[in-house]
């Protein structure tokens, strides 16, 4: 008799298991955005953004890609994390997209523009991925996208920041023409101007010394 009860309710856990697993699995196939929210419920970060990214490659909405992408950067998974920022940039809504989110943002009371943002986190994964030949390359992107008032968290900032932290005096070798020369003529009297600079400057000089 024993027996037959711990067969019956090992039987009925199977079930169970195979009917959860089953209901799991067309969730993630028919639900990617419902998933999104209850993996990052529970604190599944890096999951809850491939979902983003499912429910993106479903929908096309370009806050689910926006989403993957922002997941992806700052879990430092920067392949993963550059290919759906290059998805994101080459769509020819992403500035009427990075628009909208300035606006929500602004009744929010939040004042960074959401481009720049993008922009700044998609050159650290560039700077992490990146061999010596594409130091031009990365140093013009995030030129281009740092607005001349020069505001906070900008792209330049951001790649500056990474390349100082890396202690890397080669690359900011590189950059500082950039930053001094650039033709948008950047606002040098702001404190993130003159502090990027100064940093860059004392690296040099070997004020921070490579391990």
């Amino acid at each position: 008799m024993k027996k037959l009860i711990l067969k019956t309710a090992l039987i009925t856990l199977g079930a169970t298991i195979v009917a959860l697993v089953a209901i799991f699995g067309l969730m993630s196939l028919w639900a990617p955005a419902t998933m999104m929210k209850f993996t990052f419920s529970l604190g599944l970060d890096s999951i809850s953004g491939d979902y983003a990214y499912q429910e993106y490659q479903r929908s096309g909405e370009l806050s689910y890609l926006a989403r993957s992408f922002i997941v992806s950067a700052n879990a430092k998974d920067d392949k993963k994390a550059e290919k759906r920022f290059e998805l994101l940039y080459a769509d020819e809504e992403f500035e009427s997209f990075c628009n909208e989110q300035d606006a929500i943002q602004l009744t929010e009371g939040v004042k960074i523009n959401y481009r720049s943002y993008l922009c700044a986190e998609a050159v650290r994964v560039k700077y992490r991925l990146s061999a010596e030949s594409d130091w031009e390359g990365i140093c013009q992107f995030a030129i281009k996208e740092t607005d001349p008032s020069f505001p906070i968290g900008n792209p330049v900032v951001a790649l500056a920041t990474e390349a100082i932290a890396d202690k890397n005096s080669k690359f900011c070798e590189v950059l500082i023409p950039y930053v001094v020369d650039a033709e948008k003529d950047f606002d040098k009297e702001t404190a993130d101007y003159r502090y990027i600079l100064k940093f860059l400057n004392e690296l040099l000089e070997g004020a921070y010394p490579s391990d």
